[in-house]
């Protein structure tokens, strides 16, 4: 029998983490990786904190970080951008295996407000890219995507209904990419 040692995965975001929670929560019952450290550049929420400490779980938590080091990372497979809105150096691209949830279906709308252009452009679809991370925004190859029809003209419901969509499926997009 072959064991299947579990990939080791850092984290990346920026915003309150909703969708880091919810692959959290997930993986706690399917136990499909390891998370080993979680790197915000702002506050972690209150959510997270409260599954991490009553889980026990052991993960190694950054906040507030302005320059992300190789030394934040630990011995990582892969790091998961959720909502990391900063820059990575090309130090970090270079050293890891990198993937980034991005909003819209790339190529199209790459970098910030996609929900406001893709309604601008009367688009049909909306949803959200996996990518791998290089050097150039949002330009790595394409992974893995999750697409539905466009049916509000409303920016903030549209908003709602594509965090709906990402909260249902990354994890599994996740896993996937994993194996």
């Amino acid at each position: 029998m072959k064991l299947i040692k579990k990939k080791n995965v850092t984290f990346l975001l920026s915003g309150g983490g909703s969708n880091l929670h919810r692959i959290l929560k997930k993986n706690l019952t399917s136990k499909k990786f390891n998370t080993i450290s979680i790197i915000s550049n702002n506050q972690l929420s209150k959510q997270i904190k409260e599954l991490i400490k009553s889980n026990e779980l052991e993960i190694k938590i950054y906040e507030k970080v302005s320059n992300l080091k190789p030394k934040l990372m630990g011995d990582c497979d892969l790091v998961f951008s959720v909502g990391y809105l900063k820059k990575i150096n090309s130090e970090i691209i270079e050293s890891y295996e990198i993937i980034n949830l991005h909003p819209s279906l790339l190529p199209k709308y790459k970098g910030l407000m996609t929900h406001k252009r893709m309604l601008i452009n009367k688009e049909a679809k909306y949803g959200y890219s996996i990518h791998k991370v290089t050097k150039y925004l949002d330009d790595g190859k394409i992974l893995s995507q999750n697409k539905k029809d466009i049916s509000t003209i409303n920016e903030a419901r549209l908003s709602s209904n594509h965090k709906r969509l990402e909260h249902q499926r990354v994890y599994r997009d996740l896993v996937n990419l994993l194996n």
